[in-house]
């Protein structure tokens, strides 16, 4: 079974939101905290559930085209060219 943030708070001694913080890299966590976080973090193996994330932000970074078919030659380079182009940089917080 995957290790949640609550496994991770009760072992290190701190609550579900300062965990959320560690791992959402905010500054306002002490050093200590964020040493004593960090450690059950990688004792535990916790990993983030990238699913709950994408729910939770509403941003899965997928991009949907929908055209009548692929075979169409008007469509046929631009997809091919839209696969392999980078997705663009973000710029702020969120």
């Amino acid at each position: 079974m995957a290790v949640s943030m609550s496994d991770v708070a009760r072992h290190a001694g701190v609550s579900q939101r300062t965990v959320s913080n560690v791992v959402n890299n905010y500054v306002h966590v002490s050093p200590a905290t964020r040493a004593r976080v960090q450690a059950s973090l990688d004792a535990l193996g916790y990993r983030p559930n990238t699913a709950a994330r994408r729910l939770r932000t509403g941003r899965t970074g997928t991009v949907t085209l929908a055209v009548p078919t692929f075979r169409a030659r008007r469509w046929s380079g631009r997809t091919s060219r839209a696969s392999t182009l980078p997705a663009p940089a973000r710029s702020g917080s969120a």
